[in-house]
């Protein structure tokens, strides 16, 4: 068992959220120990903290599933080729006219589409919000398909409309998949949580000292069943930065064993190490 002194996070670390997580899980079993049974308010500020890390790890592995989709160079890709589409449709459409007259057969097929659903500048539809620019050539794209087959046919642009729907479709699934990625938690949500979880760490610290304020064998044992995990999750952040020079970001630890887990290119690697207590510090 760590030995916690009264004065023990006078000179703390910050602790990244997994630490104290796992601390927190510790000290329930400490908790459990103490007698008599400490005031209800620990026990209940040690689950509130618990459930905030489990929180914090279950957003964060959310928001970074959003970034390996990586979806935004796919939906700017698919934007761009359904905008080349659209515009080369439309000029088509208008060159049938200039090219056979708009008394010829394909002119008159080809004025129909510009009178009705490509009655639009292009710019209109392709330079406003990507929300706004599927909803508009959904509706486009329905009403050419439910009305406009045989003038697209007659006019012999039924290719380029196979290239439209071809893009659209990229377009519309792309659309879905950044949908996904949006409701992902945002840097500074997490920011906020981790700030959250680390107040509230410090509200049970003053808790347990408040409860236990003395020398005494007896409070000393208390206070170091419940903050010995926090103690020792201090020391080996004073250990780390000793070893780095200050120069590396504190990891986070495997909540079962403690162990460190190193992260490279987001993808994690096997865990380092163990966490082994000192008899007595």
């Amino acid at each position: 068992m760590r030995i916690v002194s009264q004065s023990e996070f006078f000179n703390s670390y910050a602790l990244p959220p997994s630490r104290l997580g796992w601390a927190a899980r510790r000290a329930r079993e400490g908790i459990e120990k103490v007698q008599p049974a400490p005031p209800a308010e620990i026990g209940a500020c040690n689950e509130e903290l618990i459930a905030m890390t489990e929180r914090y790890a279950e957003r964060h592995r959310t928001r970074e599933a959003a970034r390996s989709a990586k979806s935004d160079p796919e939906l700017a890709l698919s934007d761009n080729k359904l905008d080349k589409s659209f515009s080369n449709f439309v000029s088509r459409a208008r060159m049938e006219v200039e090219d056979h007259g708009k008394d010829s057969v394909r002119g008159k097929a080809a004025q129909r589409l510009l009178d009705g659903p490509l009655n639009v500048e292009v710019h209109s539809v392709t330079n406003v919000a990507r929300e706004d620019q599927e909803a508009m050539l959904r509706s486009i794209l329905n009403d050419l398909e439910a009305k406009h087959l045989r003038d697209i046919s007659a006019c012999g642009l039924s290719a380029s409309f196979e290239v439209l729907q071809v893009a659209f479709k990229a377009f519309a699934e792309a659309m879905s998949q950044a949908i996904k990625t949006e409701a992902a938690p945002t840097f500074e949500e997490l920011q906020q949580l981790k700030a959250d979880i680390a107040s509230k760490s410090v509200e049970l610290i003053h808790r347990v000292n408040g409860a236990y304020p003395t020398t005494s064998e007896e409070d000393r044992k208390n206070r170091s069943l419940i903050l010995g995990p926090f103690a020792l999750q201090n020391d080996r952040a004073a250990e780390f930065y000793r070893r780095n020079r200050g120069q590396n970001q504190l990891p986070d630890v495997d909540l079962d064993t403690g162990a460190d887990v190193i992260v490279t290119d987001e993808k994690p690697q096997a865990p380092v190490g163990d966490v082994t207590e000192p008899a007595n510090a």
